[in-house]
Formats: structure tokens, C-alpha cells, sequence
């Protein structure tokens, strides 16, 4: 049995559990800091090390932090399960705020309370950052961490590269299913539809200069791609640039490029096929896809207005 939302004293959700007891989401108190100790503790190792990429046992120090969280600085969340006299923390979910604007995510839900636990803790966090004028929360995930991966996949996300192969960082919107840009920061924007979210291409735009986000593109999403249903995406919307990059041979991919030429006109797009439909070896073809890619984001950004709009006359298709 699935748990129903309701308002309690205090409570942002609260959920009753079958067998009795009350679960309750609210704002993390000085109070909590045993109980979260104990969460952390009973953590198994490979669930520490996907929380904190290492086998650290949070310090005093660091749990005094957690609580201590202020709007300013992001948001901190506790589930506390409550019956009889008993009351213990079985999951916890915050965000602290990043330079460019967004809020860096964070989320730890006990072993046995996996499941419904995870995505009602972070619609809760969600709500709350939107409410704080945060509009995306990122995150930096282990590529072996299904479960946080399949977390952020049900809200929608798109990809803003890796530090390194066994990483991806992502960003989910704190309101609606498609992220927008961070607020701050004036590189020309690329937004790359490519299957998987992956670009071969995009450590080197980046080091252009250009801010790249991706989307895993129209297929296999568990909801419609905006541009295809006739509808603007935020991130191309607010885009210097739409890259279609190595596009599937289907009817969706086929598609996509003259969908977001006519939901987001003056946006261009570019399509790179990748080096197999360029007569280019693969670093030539590098070097000439991000260099068409620059000059086109570099000469949309200097006609977008300062509140996002453009020029419709605007930029090569």
C-alpha cells in the first residue's frame, strides 16, 4: 500500500504506513543529529561509498553542518518514522547552494525503506527549493548507482558532463520535468540531443568555452520530448545552439531537428553525424563540429536579450 500525502504540525508530508505508524518528512532540527548519525552508520560500505564516493563515517562536525543549514544556504529534509514511543530517521535529503545559481543534491534513504521512500523524500526537497527560487537541483552520481540514477530518470534530467568515466553529473528541475540553464554564468549555451545524453564532442566544446547540457534525446524517455509534442523546451528555448548529434535512424530522431526549428525559431541547430558521415578523421572532425558549433553559439549569444529572448530572425539552421 502506497503512501497518501497529507499535512501534519510541522510536517511538509506525512504518509500512514500500514502497519500503524506515521512517516513524516520535515525540516531537519538540532535534535536530529543522533539520529542521523545512526542513519549514516547503519549505511552498508557500498551505500556510503555511493553517498559520499568514499567509506567516510560522517564527523560530528559534518552532522552539525547538516542541521545547521539555513534558506540562504539550501534546504535539509529528514523522514522520521513516529509510533508508540519510538521515532527513528530513516532517510534525509538536502541541497546547498552552488556559484551558478542551482542547488547541489544530496539523499540517503535506509536500505529497508527503499522504493516509494526515495521519490516521495525528493518531490518534498523539490518542492521546497522551487518555493526558495532555486530552479534545478545537480548532482555528481556514480554511473553504478542505479538506484539514484533511476531517481533522477522518473523526474526527468538532463547531463552536464563527468569529471571523470565512473561519474555523470545531472541536473533535475526543482518545478515541471525538463531542467533549465543555472542562472548564472554568461558562456554561450549548448543544448545536445544525442541517444544516451552522450557527445563525444562535448569535453572539447567545453574547453571552447561553451556551457553544454544534454539530453538522451526523443527515445526511450519515460516522457514525451517537448520539441516533438509541439512544445518549447526550456533548455532549448533558452539554448545558443541545439546540437542533434549522432541521431538514431528512426522516425523520432528523423523528426526532432525540424521540431525544435519550429518550436524554438531563431535557435539554430546543428546536426554532427558523427566522424562515419564525415570524410574528416575523427580529430579533424572534432576540431570542425565544435569550431561550427562556437561560431554559431558565440553569434547567438551576442543578440540574446538580457531576459532570454532572441532575435527570430536569427542564426543558421
Amino acid at each position: 500500500m502506497g503512501p497518501e500525502e497529507a499535512r501534519g504540525d510541522g510536517a511538509l508530508r506525512q504518509a500512514q504506513l500500514p502497519d500503524g505508524r506515521t512517516l513524516t518528512v520535515r525540516a531537519a532540527r538540532p535534535g536530529d543529529i543522533e539520529g542521523l548519525r545512526r542513519l549514516f552508520a547503519e549505511l552498508p560500505l557500498a551505500d556510503r561509498h555511493r553517498r559520499f564516493f568514499s567509506a567516510y563515517r560522517p564527523t560530528l562536525r559534518f552532522l552539525e553542518r547538516l542541521v545547521g543549514v539555513t534558506d540562504h544556504d539550501g534546504a535539509q529534509l529528514v523522514a522520521v518514522v513516529s509510533g508508540g514511543d519510538d521515532e527513528r530517521i530513516v532517510a534525509e535529503a538536502g541541497y546547498r547552494m552552488l556559484p551558478d545559481g542551482d542547488g547541489e543534491l544530496g539523499i540517503t534513504v535506509a536500505e529497508e525503506w527503499r522504493g516509494w521512500l526515495g521519490p516521495f523524500l525528493l518531490d518534498a526537497l523539490l518542492e521546497v527549493a522551487a518555493g526558495n527560487g532555486v530552479p534545478n537541483l545537480e548532482a555528481e552520481v556514480l554511473v553504478a548507482n542505479r538506484q539514484m540514477l533511476a531517481l533522477v530518470r522518473a523526474r526527468g534530467y538532463a547531463l552536464m558532463g563527468r569529471e571523470d568515466p565512473s561519474t555523470l553529473r545531472v541536473l533535475v528541475a526543482t518545478q515541471g520535468h525538463v531542467p533549465r540553464w543555472p542562472p548564472v554564468g554568461d558562456e554561450p549555451r549548448v543544448l545536445v540531443e544525442a541517444p544516451g545524453g552522450e557527445w563525444p564532442e562535448a569535453a572539447a566544446a567545453r574547453a571552447a568555452g561553451l556551457r553544454v547540457v544534454a539530453c538522451p534525446g526523443p527515445t526511450g524517455r519515460r516522457r514525451p520530448c517537448p520539441a516533438l509534442a509541439g512544445e518549447q523546451c526550456p533548455l532549448a528555448a533558452e539554448a545558443d545552439a541545439v546540437v542533434v548529434a549522432r541521431p538514431r535512424d528512426d522516425d523520432a530522431w528523423r523528426a526532432l531537428p525540424g521540431a525544435h526549428r519550429e518550436a524554438h525559431p531563431g535557435v539554430p541547430v546543428c546536426i554532427d553525424l558523427g566522424p562515419e558521415g564525415s570524410p574528416r578523421d575523427p580529430g579533424e572532425h572534432r576540431a570542425a563540429v565544435v569550431g561550427l558549433v562556437q561560431r554559431t553559439a558565440e553569434e547567438h549569444a551576442t543578440r540574446r536579450a538580457p531576459d532570454g529572448e532572441t532575435d527570430p530572425a536569427g542564426g543558421p539552421g
